[in-house]
């Protein structure tokens, strides 16, 4: 029974009803067994966490079977009781309501008291969101380069404004002009997707800041409790950069696992180090950062998690908590799952990369992140290696990677195997075609293709903001077609192949064997496929399948259906919520659009894309041309792959559930909501409201500035937000030789 005269801060042990023996004999009366501990999903560029609800439902089951409560719980105790349910301990995902309108618009009504449904849940996930909020000021300036929804936000910031390395998060955003008129967008090949220049990148600091802080608030709750931090994409140069911030404020996380991250250990990248031409490192070196820098940002990165191995909890404590007072044979053991799934016995401490060899977002020449390269024996041995002493951490020695590990998710290949293999990035390929001279066929490593750069006199006619520009854009087209034409320059890079003196690109696999291997599938409209390298993603087929009441005013509904190359439609194959999302983000981009024609009002809005607006006659016509030609160009987009990791909820129960911390989380009902308020950049307004001292990070999304101040000014005023000391900031170009190769 509970005292009904408690204290409001007492901690609930247990829910539920007994009865009371008339003999005073003992009834049993078992605790609620506690979640693990924390696990923060952090998203990238350009997204929502379309990937969140997958994730969570795959880790909610994937624990339950790790933690044994799948189970009954005690047989001998209470025979024919069933299984373990949510008012036990079973673990069970947060249901969100619904975020956008049939129509494609943000459900205004949608807030911080009503963004998670009444079902009963018993989740140890926290959706983290975060993104880019134009100003007022700003609106006339970037609203024509990069896509904004009617409030004039885009989560996870424009697309094309990712990175690769730490410090470029406290820089300018992407350059896109190449030289005189030439603009990325003259050569840009990649259907539906604009490159224009993009805003100053401090939003991303501001997340990493506000990801620093809710791990500060969990440990103010629980000063012990597990945390792990899961990123996709951006969304771990995110994650990273809130670790060095969260070591400046005295606290970190347990562990993280890095999903696709676009962090590059290549050497050279002229390609990179031109786009980023203008920005500058304190001593006045411009271009991509430098490899020394690279390594030792990532050492010292490994070397901070690494310390938290010896910040796990008392495995007798573990035990006795995950037990819920009962002793039952084959129960959860801390000590074996410790052997089992930890790296020398610490699953605390540990950082894990899980890469795609099909990712055509990471592969990009620019990019080449480690998300699709993964790394190398070499690169391995190198991140293991001391550099000369380091003032900022002198605790980094030799093995600060000695905790990170990696899986490798390709097509037809087993995950989960026995650490000491290797992936071949072109013998191990699922295309790969035998060869009689014992050297793979290094043919046809991209499927599809990898679409070549191509100049485009309408795409430059559209990106010319001047006269002049579209008059060399024209003159372009008989003096640059036809060497670009030559060049037939590719978009997505190709692994190293064999050459005199090293071997064909491979990566170890090194993560701790899984109990149950795997090939990956791919997950898409709800139906799972073998084929993990997907092909082609046609952009009609993100509509509703089951839509009966159609218009034929509507583009959506009226256009026929397409064939592209390949022989695939666009034939729908989603849902209310895929139209929905396609809807917002084609909205997103003809406002864009809108904007670079002079279609918007004085204020920037375009009244054909906010709700409630009245809509001209020739912009409707206009607007259902643009929405058909999207539609029939994007028959032929070719599948990202960029995501097919995160978005099966099975890779998350098979593989993520067994890379977390595990421990004791205490935190009561109320500390969840909190934290998952304090999570969500658009309804942390409740915090300031509540006197929360994390609560002046709402100004951002509010206003699209801090402390009244563009965040590219705020960062370098405000003490916690400014870059540590502990980031290296190394260019490769010296002002001397602007123009020289990487060194």
């Amino acid at each position: 029974m509970s005292d009904t005269n408690s204290t409001p801060s007492s901690k609930v042990l247990s829910d539920g009803h007994c009865v009371l023996l008339p003999d005073k004999s003992d009834a049993p009366f078992y605790s609620k067994l506690p979640l693990p501990g924390v696990i923060i999903l952090v998203h990238g560029v350009n997204s929502d966490g379309e990937w969140f609800d997958a994730a969570e439902q795959g880790l909610c089951t994937g624990l339950n079977t790790r933690l044994k409560r799948h189970t009954q719980r005690s047989a001998d105790l209470a025979p024919g009781k069933p299984l373990l349910g949510i008012e036990g301990g079973l673990m069970t995902p947060v249901h969100y309501t619904r975020e956008l309108t049939d129509t494609g618009f943000v459900d205004s009504e949608r807030d911080s008291e009503n963004f998670m449904t009444a079902e009963p849940n018993y989740s140890p996930v926290i959706r983290f969101r975060y993104g880019y909020k134009c100003s007022k000021d700003e609106l006339k300036l970037w609203g024509e380069r990069v896509w904004l929804n009617e409030f004039d936000y885009w989560g996870g910031g424009p697309f094309a404004n990712g990175c690769t390395t730490l410090p470029d998060l406290w820089n300018s955003g992407i350059n896109d002009q190449l030289f005189l008129w030439l603009s990325t967008q003259h050569v840009n090949p990649a259907i539906g997707r604009d490159v224009y220049s993009c805003p100053s990148r401090t939003y991303y600091v501001l997340a990493a800041l506000r990801l620093a802080k809710l791990i500060q608030s969990i440990r103010a709750k629980q000063a012990d409790c597990p945390v792990t931090v899961v990123c996709h994409s951006q969304g771990n140069m995110v994650g990273m950069g809130a670790a060095f911030l969260a070591d400046r404020l005295g606290i970190q996380a347990d562990s993280y696992v890095m999903c696709n991250p676009p962090l590059s250990l290549l050497e050279d990248n002229f390609m990179e180090s031109y786009a980023q031409r203008d920005m500058r490192d304190s001593d006045g070196r411009s271009g991509r950062q430098h490899i020394e820098a690279r390594v030792t940002n990532l050492q010292r990165y490994l070397a901070m998690l690494k310390a938290r191995a010896s910040h796990a909890q008392p495995e007798a404590m573990i035990d006795r908590a995950m037990a819920g007072g009962q002793c039952s044979p084959g129960g959860f053991s801390t000590a074996a799952d410790r052997q089992q799934y930890g790296i020398d016995g610490h699953c605390h401490g540990r950082v894990t990369l899980y890469c795609n060899p099909h990712d055509q977002v990471i592969s990009a020449s620019p990019v080449q992140g480690i998300g699709w390269r993964g790394v190398s024996e070499a690169e391995l041995a190198r991140l293991n290696r001391p550099g000369a002493a380091d003032p900022h951490n002198p605790a980094l020695a030799a093995g600060s990677a000695a905790y990170f590990s990696q899986r490798v998710f390709a097509c037809g290949y087993l995950v989960g195997q026995a650490a000491g293999g290797k992936y071949d990035y072109w013998r191990d390929r699922w295309n790969a075609q035998p060869s009689s001279n014992g050297k793979p066929d290094y043919q046809g490593f991209w499927v599809p293709p990898s679409p070549a750069a191509r100049y485009s006199v309408a795409q430059g006619l559209a990106a010319s903001e001047s006269v002049i520009g579209k008059v060399f854009t024209l003159i372009g087209a008989i003096l640059v077609a036809p060497i670009m034409g030559l060049a037939n320059a590719k978009i997505n890079a190709e692994p190293p192949k064999a050459e005199r003196d090293s071997p064909d690109w491979s990566v170890p696999i090194t993560a701790p064997a899984l109990p149950v291997v795997f090939h990956p599938q791919a997950m898409r409209y709800g139906q799972v496929s073998s084929q993990f390298d997907e092909g082609y993603d046609p952009l009609g087929s993100t509509r509703d399948a089951g839509k009966t009441d159609k218009r034929a005013d509507d583009p959506y509904d009226s256009t026929p259906i397409h064939t592209g190359v390949a022989q695939q439609t666009d034939t729908p194959q989603g849902n209310a919520d895929t139209e929905a999302q396609q809807r917002y983000e084609d909205r997103a981009r003809l406002r864009m659009q809108a904007r670079r024609e002079d279609r918007e009002q004085e204020d920037g809005s375009v009244p054909g894309e906010d709700p409630g607006g009245e809509v001209s006659e020739s912009y409707r016509d206009w607007r259902n041309q643009r929405i058909r030609d999207y539609l029939k160009e994007g028959v032929d987009i070719p599948a990202t792959d960029h995501s097919t990791i995160v978005t099966n909820p099975l890779h998350a129960e098979l593989a993520l559930a067994y890379d977390v911390a595990i421990g004791v989380c205490r935190l009561s009902d109320a500390d969840w909501r909190e934290l998952r308020i304090e999570a969500d950049w658009r309804y942390s307004n409740k915090l300031a409201r509540d006197g929360h001292p994390h609560g002046q990070y709402s100004k951002y999304f509010e206003t699209g500035m801090m402390n009244q101040q563009p965040l590219h000014q705020w960062v370098w005023a405000d003490a916690e937000a400014n870059m540590p000391v502990t980031v290296a900031d190394r260019r490769v170009w010296e002002r001397a030789n602007q123009q020289g190769r990487d060194r």
